[in-house]
């Protein structure tokens, strides 16, 4: 099976009348903690044993001074609606503060720096929390980066000489499991305040490789801008990070704390090592309509620490927004000055091409695909759309009959899975055949196409025609 999002034209035979765009999320629902400020990447939505999703969070005690982090949980059914969770006697704390208090309050300000489930682990480790200890920050300016596990999300225990990063950052970091080579990867902070992304990767928690450089700012961003962190999800044999971009501060002679705004963009990889900056501009910041009417104003601060994926394809994002600036003190925080907002995105929904001119026809169309067999699937919204299927012969690129955009019966609305119908009949008898598929369609954009297909680029389609022999996979 492939899918094809388009973050690139590099499967691409023609791209015309077809901008690139981000997609819009939609806003469907908020949660805001009544005792704590969760003011900063402070927040972890994750799949249970039980079905429901988990919500572990962070904060300070709303109008205080910083001097202790408490930690909490809550649960829902949908991934929106959420209610405190009853965690603090499942946790063994004693004399807790509040019934859904998750670990005890920490007065060095330690921190939670991911959530995931480890699909390899037995049963009493099948979740992983990546923790970032900070007792030791003060004493010799490090942080200790430890490991926890637990079976419920509520119990967790520390795994012994576990060291995510040795020498030790904070938040805000990716993690995931990587299919390609069939390890972690954890897209983190090389050292405390180096706002670049390094990647290390484990396969068993205990080992992790060298850490290297996989993405920074560059010359097309804004003065001084910084990628304050990366998290990262796996997607259909993609990877798609949420690179957070701070920017937009007091160009003082010093570490940039106070001042500006951070706004999330997207990045991209095959392999989950590779990473590339997709379009410059905002995918989600605080400007968002929906959450400036949730808020009733336009926030600073913005961080998407999860992106969970729906039974219905859909993928719901939690982003945390902060009215005030990054280095606003928490007792100047108000109630609503913090809240995790929750938005849906279509299936397949990050990036699309939509038709530039209203008035004429975009036009996209595939490189060659081996075709294995079944129906090609189109994902889009559009006004008309038909598919035109092509084969690749030795030396050219020939149309097939029965199968022209006359031919195919029109597509028209919000077709997350279409599935386009031709005179000449169905795609599964140009099975072992190479294929190439054209798209037109007017006023609207294109998400997606996928089937049980092996992509392919010139030579290895000649290869294929020649010989039968299918491209290796290369992890990218």
């Amino acid at each position: 099976m492939f899918k094809q999002l388009f973050f690139d034209d590099q499967r691409l035979f023609a791209r015309e009348n077809a901008r690139r765009i981000y997609g819009a999320p939609e806003y469907v629902g908020h949660y805001r903690d009544s005792l704590l400020n969760i003011s900063y990447c402070w927040a972890y939505a994750i799949k249970g044993p039980d079905g429901k999703t988990h919500l572990l969070f962070q904060g300070l005690y709303r109008g205080q001074v910083a001097e202790g982090m408490s930690y909490g949980a809550a649960v829902s059914d949908d991934g929106i609606h959420f209610q405190p969770r009853n965690t603090a006697s499942g946790s063994g704390i004693q004399n807790p503060d509040f019934p859904y208090q998750l670990f005890p309050t920490d007065a060095k300000g330690s921190e939670i720096a991911a959530v995931l489930e480890d699909p390899k682990a037995p049963p009493s480790e099948r979740y992983k929390m990546l923790f970032t200890d900070n007792s030791r920050r003060d004493k010799d300016l490090h942080i200790i980066d430890t490991v926890l596990f637990s079976a419920d999300l509520i119990s967790w225990k520390e795994k012994c000489g576990c060291y995510w990063n040795p020498i030790g950052t904070e938040p805000l970091l990716g993690a995931f499991y990587n299919p390609v080579n069939d390890k972690f990867t954890i897209l983190t902070r090389p050292d405390l305040t180096h706002r670049r992304v390094a990647i290390t990767e484990t396969p068993d928690w205990q080992y992790y490789s060298p850490m290297e450089i996989c993405l920074q700012n560059d010359s097309l961003d804004k003065p001084l801008a910084e990628i304050y962190g990366m998290p990262a999800i796996e997607y259909d044999g993609w990877f798609i990070g949420f690179p957070h971009i701070y920017a937009d501060f007091p160009q003082i002679l010093n570490t940039k704390c106070d001042g500006g705004t951070m706004h999330v963009q997207l990045a991209y990889s095959l392999n989950g090592r590779h990473w590339q900056r997709a379009l410059r501009t905002p995918f989600i910041d605080a400007g968002h309509p929906a959450i400036v009417e949730n808020m009733g104003l336009p926030g600073k601060m913005t961080f998407l620490t999860s992106a969970l994926r729906q039974d219905d394809g859909s993928i719901l994002l939690y982003v945390i927004t902060n009215m005030k600036e990054h280095g606003t003190p928490n007792a100047e925080l108000q109630e609503n000055d913090t809240c995790i907002n929750i938005l849906r995105l279509r299936e397949d929904g990050f990036i699309g091409l939509q038709t530039e001119d209203k008035n004429i026809p975009a036009r996209v169309a595939t490189r060659e695909i081996v075709w294995h067999g079944g129906e090609v699937t189109f994902n889009l919204v559009v006004s008309k759309a038909t598919c035109a299927v092509y084969e690749r012969t030795f030396y050219e690129v020939v149309p097939i009959p029965g199968f022209s955009h006359e031919d195919c019966t029109p597509a028209s609305g919000d077709r997350v899975r279409w599935i386009p119908q031709w005179k000449g009949g169905n795609l599964e008898q140009f099975a072992g055949r190479i294929l190439v598929f054209e798209l037109r369609f007017e006023n609207g954009t294109l998400y997606s196409v996928s089937g049980n297909g092996t992509p392919v680029m010139s030579m290895e389609g000649a290869r294929y025609i020649k010989f039968g022999e299918l491209p290796a996979s290369k992890g990218f």
